[in-house]
């Protein structure tokens, strides 16, 4: 089968599609190295302004595919009107779960723990979570402490509740019918040695044991279901004192895909794609987190950055993927390439993530 993934930074979609067997084309932002590895035909684009825009390129390449699959930032384009066969949930679902005002009043007609959302003339207590409706990463997050802090919200900007919390996430592979969770994850947010930005997602640990795992997949679970989601789909949790509380649903593949594959020996990219078909992988009940650990780290840039021979053959001595090409220019806080590292426990694989950061931040 051959697949198109389309999306800003698709390199472990197409290595994923390859590790399964599949034909992978890819159309892509970035263009790291393993990627291009990984890719059986790929192009490159610097923005796409629409939807019309996405459909020249495609007409222009005039590939032949049997699918796509559309990646971070494509996920609301509709690209079935066209013709195309897509392995996604439906554009209008996607919009709908990914804007999260209609989010929170979804979770809250469904009966799930959730972060209650304010208008900025209610009566509440601070700090409040001030986020944009759409976005992701959290880099854009930020507390408020005061009404003069929340005065220019407008109809872009979201004001939450704020909850502390430890953030997980739970991976779902879902079919029209029926879903299962694969995989519990401690997501790395706001980590200092990753990040300057407070909430901003830096990564992940796979598997995240806590007495709320079994609790979590449940939610998750029903969360997918209710919603009606297909393929890989991934809940975003804070573990509060008073248990798991559901912040947002990516209704698209997640960045723990490299890590959920390596420890639960399932092919989350091939998951995906038969789950459209109505096929679900099997759990081993006995070995629902897998065995060891795995860890991904992403480096930002903390200043502006142009990758030359010498910090290649630098980063090329350490575990890393999204690898940059030599001459990649990248700007000061945007990613430069993700550290991934094993081992038989958490703090293992935090070591190694924790040290292979700090070579590379020096290195850079």
């Amino acid at each position: 089968m051959k697949i198109m993934v389309i999306g800003y930074s698709t390199r472990y979609l197409v290595c994923a599609g390859k590790r399964a067997g599949y034909t992978v084309y890819s159309l892509d932002h970035f263009g790291d190295v393993d990627l291009l590895r990984c890719a059986d035909k790929y192009t490159c684009f610097d923005e796409i302004a629409d939807d019309d825009e996405l459909l020249s390129i495609l007409d222009r390449l005039n590939w032949d595919f049997d699918a796509i699959i559309l990646g971070a930032g494509f996920e609301y384009v509709d690209l079935e009107r066209e013709g195309y066969r897509v392995l996604n949930n439906p554009p209008d679902i996607a919009r709908s779960i990914g804007n999260k005002k209609s989010f929170a009043w979804e979770m809250d007609a469904l009966g799930f723990p959730h972060p209650r959302v304010y208008d900025i003339d209610d009566d509440f207590k601070y700090p409040v979570m001030v986020k944009p409706v759409y976005g992701v990463g959290g880099i854009e997050n930020r507390l408020a402490y005061s009404r003069e802090e929340i005065s220019g919200c407008g109809d872009d900007l979201l004001i939450q509740e704020y909850i502390e919390g430890i953030p997980a996430s739970v991976s779902v592979i879902a079919t029209h019918e029926d879903a299962v969770a694969i995989a519990v994850n401690e997501q790395l947010i706001g980590m200092p040695w990753l990040s300057t930005h407070r909430f901003a997602y830096s990564g992940n640990v796979t598997p995240f044991r806590s007495e709320y795992d079994c609790e979590m997949r449940e939610i998750a679970v029903q969360v997918v279901k209710r919603l009606g989601l297909v393929g890989s789909n991934g809940v975003d949790f804070l573990i509060t004192d008073k248990g798991p509380v559901v912040i947002e649903v990516n209704a698209r593949f997640q960045g723990t895909l490299d890590t959920v594959e390596h420890v639960s020996k399932i092919g989350v990219f091939d998951a995906h794609v038969k789950a459209f078909s109505g096929e679900l992988p099997e759990i081993d009940p006995d070995n629902e987190s897998g065995t060891g650990f795995a860890g991904k780290a992403i480096i930002f840039a903390e200043h502006d950055l142009t990758i030359d021979e010498a910090i290649s053959k630098r980063l090329a001595r350490e575990p890393i993927r999204d690898i940059p090409e030599v001459g990649c220019k990248i700007p000061a806080g945007d990613p430069v390439t993700t550290v991934f590292c094993t081992g038989r426990t958490r703090e293992q694989v935090l070591d190694g993530l924790k040290a292979a950061a700090w070579r590379i931040r020096r290195s850079v």
